[in-house]
């Protein structure tokens, strides 16, 4: 029998460490492969490696940023929001400058073969490594924009149903990341608050595309953790009543360390629990 290795979504505020935290990931003896598509992502990780003093054998990373409109694609959408009314925009049927959004194309390319720009090596399909290997997807905030601009280009105001589109397309991809990989899987969101109009309440959730959306990531995950930051130092928490968290190898507690090592270290002993079960 073989159990899953751990799907963590570490959510927080900007500057919260959630970047800088995944070295820790090659404490506990992984090796670590990010996909960034959040600007500084990799500087963060070069520090954290040398500010824990980590072989930099052991991290490999791919930059896929979202798609940035060049000065010619902002003026034609300025040009478009200062010659039509709002219901005009609203209107259009075709998104604007399609053809332009590869970044979608280029973040599934980078995920069935995973190209590290340290090295210049291809390390295959990442749903098929095995545990002894960590997938990290930082963040969240990069595949709203870039599942958004694949859906509508440079369109000034998409309509609810292309909303739909692009955050059905942002879920089955978190869906399919999250039931195939077989190693060590990390998404890193940042958080919004979520107002319930009905019950007149609020909640944090992770910054996804919509407020339906962000409340249904967390099933997808075995740990749910949210980053803190305060003055200078820096804490994650399973024990929040302001945003859904769950934990299943971390305590309940609002002052953990940052970091996966005790994560890492549950899943082998429910490994080893198992295989000598079996014997």
């Amino acid at each position: 029998m073989k159990i899953q290795a751990p799907r963590v979504l570490l959510q927080g505020d900007p500057g919260s460490g959630k970047t800088y935290s995944l070295s820790t990931i090659i404490q506990a003896g992984l090796e670590l492969f990010v996909l960034v598509t959040e600007p500084g992502g990799v500087e963060s990780l070069i520090d954290s490696m040398k500010d824990r003093d980590l072989p930099m054998e052991k991290l490999h990373w791919s930059v896929v940023p979202p798609a940035s409109p060049g000065f010619k694609a902002l003026e034609n959408m300025a040009l478009t929001v200062k010659a039509m009314s709002f219901k005009d925009i609203a209107d259009i049927k075709q998104g604007v400058g399609k053809p332009e959004m590869v970044a979608l194309e280029r973040l599934l390319k980078q995920i069935q073969n995973f190209h590290d720009e340290r090295t210049g090596r291809d390390y295959g399909d990442v749903t098929e490594w095995g545990d002894d290997r960590a997938f990290a997807f930082d963040s969240l905030s990069g595949l709203n924009l870039i599942s958004m601009a694949h859906t509508v280009g440079y369109k000034p105001s998409p309509h609810q149903g292309e909303w739909g589109i692009a955050m059905n397309m942002e879920e089955q991809l978190l869906n399919k990341l999250s039931s195939d990989c077989r190693c060590l899987f990390v998404l890193t969101a940042h958080v919004d608050r979520d107002f319930d109009t009905v019950l007149g309440t609020s909640r944090l959730a992770p910054a996804a595309l919509g407020s339906k959306l962000g409340p249904r990531i967390p099933r997808f995950f075995s740990e749910v953790i949210l980053a803190r930051r305060d003055a200078t130092s820096f804490t994650w928490s399973t024990a929040d009543s302001q945003i859904a968290l769950k934990n299943r190898a971390l305590p309940v507690s609002s002052k953990l360390d940052p970091s996966f090592v005790p994560i890492i270290n549950v899943y082998r002993d429910r490994k080893s629990s198992i295989a000598i079960a079996a014997e």
